[in-house]
């Protein structure tokens, strides 16, 4: 009986149709991919996942999903990439031949292919979907908010918001509210022929796309999503935060340095704040200060963990 199951579902998962899903191979976005691909294998979709040689992604954290590797012979020296602007474009010149005749032999070879599913920062795959006739899903693995500055990015530079000295200016944007000028300036203040090259390319290639996929969600983010939808009017589908789904499986490409996690575990509940350092984005040092003096006036012991 349970044999004679088991195979009813092989038989449906069959029916259902194939994903081809394509991460962009740099911290913060092979996780939300591979997250995604785990919500998408349990609604009934098969899943391959199409990768690069270089910061390949664990296979054997998922043993339910098929993978293909793509071969950029230009990167082979580079088993691993930085997050960098320049990298960004190299990717998307790169990877297009090896990406296109991959596709094309899985269309031949496997199961009913329904859709690519591919970053939004891999703009090129747009083309090579369009001319295979095979629909491309986008997806944006950071906030509503986030993207709104990219997508302005051209106007607050010609604004002038980009070049203002003080990093911690209050002053409001009207373009983006509720953001400050602080705010933009911390992670967007990159300027040069790259960057418009990949702010084009990734709007031009949403703007084709078939559906936009956000890891996000609606409630956090009123504000934003009528404009969005407004500019980019395809489907929309803000099912994030993915982690509230499936956790990440050790596919991040930072080491991670797992030796304080007992003592942290042994302090009171809520005492540990952690303000993080992140890819594009650094804690400075004003701002530390002022967390440590609110920290001073609690009547709650804490502890504030700094880590390099």
């Amino acid at each position: 009986m349970e044999k004679q199951e088991a195979k009813s579902k092989l038989e449906e998962r069959k029916m259902s149709g194939r994903l081809l899903l394509f991460p962009f191979p740099f911290q913060g976005h092979i996780n939300p991919m591979l997250q995604l691909a785990n919500i998408l294998y349990s609604k009934g979709f098969n899943i391959t996942i199409i990768h690069t040689l270089c910061n390949s992604p664990n296979k054997s954290n998922y043993p339910h999903f098929t993978f293909e590797t793509i071969s950029e012979e230009s990167l082979t020296a580079f088993p691993t990439m930085q997050g960098s602007v320049t990298n960004v474009v190299l990717l998307n010149k790169v990877c297009v031949d090896p990406f296109r005749d991959c596709v094309k032999r899985l269309l031949s070879n496997s199961d009913r292919i329904l859709c690519l599913v591919t970053d939004a920062l891999l703009y090129f795959t747009q083309a090579v979907a369009d001319g295979l006739k095979l629909p491309r899903i986008v997806l944006r693995t950071s906030s509503l908010s986030a993207f709104q500055v990219l997508y302005l990015h051209p106007l607050l530079l010609q604004k002038g918001y980009l070049s203002v000295e003080d990093s911690n200016s209050e002053a409001p944007v009207p373009e983006v509210q509720p953001l400050k000028v602080k705010d933009i300036l911390r992670t967007y203040k990159i300027e040069g022929e790259d960057l418009e090259e990949i702010i084009s390319g990734m709007m031009t290639g949403i703007k084709a796309a078939s559906a936009i996929i956000w890891n996000t969600f609606e409630e956090l983010e009123q504000s934003v999503l009528p404009t969005i939808q407004q500019n980019f009017p395809i489907p929309s589908f803000t099912i994030g935060p993915f982690h509230k789904y499936f956790t990440a499986s050790g596919s991040s490409l930072l080491e991670q340095d797992q030796s304080a996690i007992s003592w942290l575990d042994m302090q009171a509940p809520l005492s540990v704040l952690y303000p993080r350092n992140s890819v594009s984005m650094n804690v400075n040092i004003d701002s530390l200060k002022k967390l440590l003096r609110g920290r001073d006036t609690s009547v709650t012991r804490s502890v504030v963990l700094l880590l390099p």
